[in-house]
């Protein structure tokens, strides 16, 4: 198969460069909400046709595993008549030609291409995931042992990322290689809300180092391998395989009885256990589409596990190594009802909502500290908030995530006293401090 592929690249490339073109005619009752580490618990196939492969999800890897071997070869025969530039514009316009073909069906993808993914992906991106032990001061008490994903190499610093409960309980830490080896590592920084930690340590070894995805482009269906380390180094990053779920899932993470706004996970159903917190969630790209974080269990229910996305991983990452800490997720700070969950369900609790109200949140409590204390009060209906229309609970969430971070600037509409009025000049903040 593969030299199906180099031939029809070959033809495509030879033709491009002579001016040509053609096309081609081939044909919950006590569920538990479980982080990953051997000692936090936390409660509250593909067959053999190409139809049944997600093409999206082989685009990027066909190009990696199929068409990079021949670059450097076709680059030295035609380097010396036409410019770098010039070059790369045509090879990509060859290989875009190509790879719409495959996700249209005129060209089929074999089960075979993607058991060679999974195999690159197991034997090279994989080795990015190591251990992370985390220890008392005396550093030899050990309270947490879990995974993490190197992300970053600057000189002789490499830099881990992990979950911020797998080093919460440390001071000293270590890095683990699969070979039992050792290294010790600094806690950079945490964010203690999307649990997210960045450690680095120093080598002068070449250690494989992973690429981050654009979770933003992830899709229901697709492709994903979970690499970890499960119950502990015994079984050293170990490699599960599923499909995204879904995307955008908001839960209550912390036990407060409110759906939590600033992670919209990846839930997939690739099997983690505890000692995957801080693994990978790879795409057969060899990318990290995200990072492990959490699953629920419970005796009627399997395969809901959940990953921070990749995207916001990496805007953390850059937060915490620049600043040393996350600047991303800002809180309201206000306990709500959707008014949209109708009159009746207002009247149970003895409220009155205006009739003209039919969309908002009513304040029932602020936080102190948070962003809208001293601004909103209970009895209070939000109406606006910077730039969103209050429609309804998960459509805010949706794009409250998506679009804000802390220190951001922002107005909001309220009705209060049968009245409406605007609140200006609001700056997002982060969590308080417990």
């Amino acid at each position: 198969m593969k030299k199906i592929y180099v031939f029809i690249l070959t033809i495509l490339f030879v033709t491009t460069l002579a001016g040509c073109s053609f096309s081609f005619t081939t044909t919950t009752t006590n569920s538990i909400l479980t982080t990953g580490t051997t000692t936090v618990t936390q409660p509250t196939t593909q067959t053999s046709t190409a139809t049944e492969i997600d093409l999206d999800a082989l685009k990027s890897a066909i190009y990696d595993r199929i068409y990079a071997d021949l670059y450097d070869q076709i680059r030295a025969e035609v380097i010396q008549n036409i410019s770098q530039e010039r070059f790369d514009e045509i090879y990509n316009e060859v290989v875009t030609s190509l790879l719409d073909k495959i996700a249209s069906g005129e060209i089929e993808v074999s089960a075979a291409s993607l058991i060679d993914m999974i195999y690159e992906v197991a034997a090279n991106q994989a080795q990015a995931v190591i251990g992370v032990s985390a220890y008392d001061s005396d550093g030899t008490t050990l309270n947490a042992i879990g995974s993490g994903v190197i992300y970053k190499h600057v000189g002789d610093l490499y830099y881990v990322v992990t979950n911020n409960h797998v080093v919460a309980d440390g001071t000293v830490y270590n890095i683990v290689f699969e070979d039992g080896s050792t290294i010790d590592a600094t806690l950079r920084g945490v964010d203690t809300l999307v649990d997210l930690a960045v450690l680095y340590f120093s080598s002068t070894k070449d250690y494989t180092v992973a690429a981050f995805a654009d979770s933003n482009e992830l899709q229901k269906g697709t492709i994903v391998l979970a690499v970890g380390n499960p119950s502990g180094y015994d079984y050293f990053r170990s490699m599960t395989m599923g499909i995204v779920s879904g995307t955008s899932r908001y839960f209550d993470i912390d036990g407060d009885q409110t759906k939590d706004m600033f992670v919209g996970y990846i839930q997939h159903d690739a099997s983690i256990n505890a000692g995957n917190s801080g693994g990978a969630l790879f795409n057969l790209q060899g990318e990290v589409v995200g990072i492990n974080v959490i699953k629920i269990a419970a005796t009627e229910i399997e395969g809901m596990g959940f990953a921070i996305p990749s995207t916001l991983v990496h805007d953390i990452c850059n937060d915490i190594e620049q600043y040393g800490v996350s600047k991303q997720k800002p809180v309201l700070g206000i306990e709500f009802i959707d008014v949209s969950s109708g009159q009746d369900y207002f009247a149970y609790y003895s409220i009155v909502i205006p009739s003209e109200i039919t969309n908002g949140f009513y304040i029932n409590s602020v936080v102190a500290g948070a962003t809208l204390d001293g601004i909103v009060e209970p009895g209070d209906i939000i109406l606006k908030i910077g730039d969103i229309e209050i429609i309804n609970t998960a459509d805010f969430v949706t794009n409250f995530s998506s679009r804000y971070r802390v220190g951001d600037i922002i107005d909001i509409v309220i009705y209060r006293n049968r009245s409406t009025m605007t609140i200006t000049d609001i700056e997002l903040k982060a969590k308080p401090e417990a």
